[in-house]
């Protein structure tokens, strides 16, 4: 299974980065994502790293790509649906936090359809594992907190982003600072739950699996349309 605890970091500090000190920085790169043929129906994980970093050895873009700084996980003494659900819950926050800040006041029908349907979606799934967990492995301790349920969350939740973010850069800028972080972010799900159908124990969650993959899977052609389409 692929540990996705810094590409959810990522996510986090990228919407962080745009609220606090760094916009400039991340509004030129994506203003220059989208002048040229970068932003386009076909996102490589290249392309989110260099829009996020100065690539390979920049720690952020390796976060969002899932590079070096990401490995395996096959802890032999926890039972793959517990490795499973404790990656995919901080997983679905993760787009829980960047949608809510990124995309709930787009300018385009269709990204504020999505954030709705990610909400929706990703909430329920969060809640139907946080009961299985609880059933299954009532002695297994206390889960593995996202960065954005403390500290960083408070501060987003505070005020510290200062309204909306569609407000503090253009509306393009925005959409496809989240596209292109949110395709890979999709793409680290299905892989987990390909890897899911497989090797899960629990019925129940090969079955969440199989819907987490449909879904995502659906949602990834769709932000590249979306990408398409603001390019042209």
């Amino acid at each position: 299974m692929i540990r996705v605890s810094y590409l959810v970091a990522g996510l986090v500090l990228a919407v962080l980065l745009v609220a606090v000190g760094g916009m400039g920085f991340v509004v030129g790169q994506i203003t220059h994502a989208t002048d040229e043929s970068s932003v386009g129906a076909s996102t490589s994980e290249n392309d989110t790293g260099s829009m996020m970093g100065s690539g390979e050895g920049d720690g952020m873009g390796s976060m969002m790509n899932g590079g070096s700084m990401m490995g395996s996980l096959n802890d032999e003494e926890k039972p793959f649906d517990l490795q499973f659900i404790d990656e995919m819950i901080p997983h679905h926050e993760g787009a829980l936090m960047s949608s809510e800040h990124m995309i709930s006041n787009s300018e385009r029908p269709e990204l504020r359809q999505l954030y709705e349907n990610i909400q929706k979606s990703q909430s329920e799934q969060i809640e139907q594992m946080q009961e299985w967990r609880k059933e299954w492995y009532p002695d297994a301790g206390q889960p593995p907190e996202m960065m954005g349920n403390g500290q960083t969350g408070n501060m987003m939740g505070n005020g510290m982003m200062g309204g909306s973010m569609q407000g503090m850069m253009g509306g393009n800028a925005l959409d496809v600072m989240f596209l292109k972080m949110m395709i890979p972010h999709h793409q680290m799900a299905v892989d987990m739950s390909d890897e899911a159908l497989s090797k899960a124990e629990h019925p129940e969650l090969r079955d969440l699996a199989q819907k987490i993959r449909d879904e995502q899977s659906s949602e990834i052609e769709l932000m590249k349309g979306y990408l398409g389409e603001i390019r042209n």
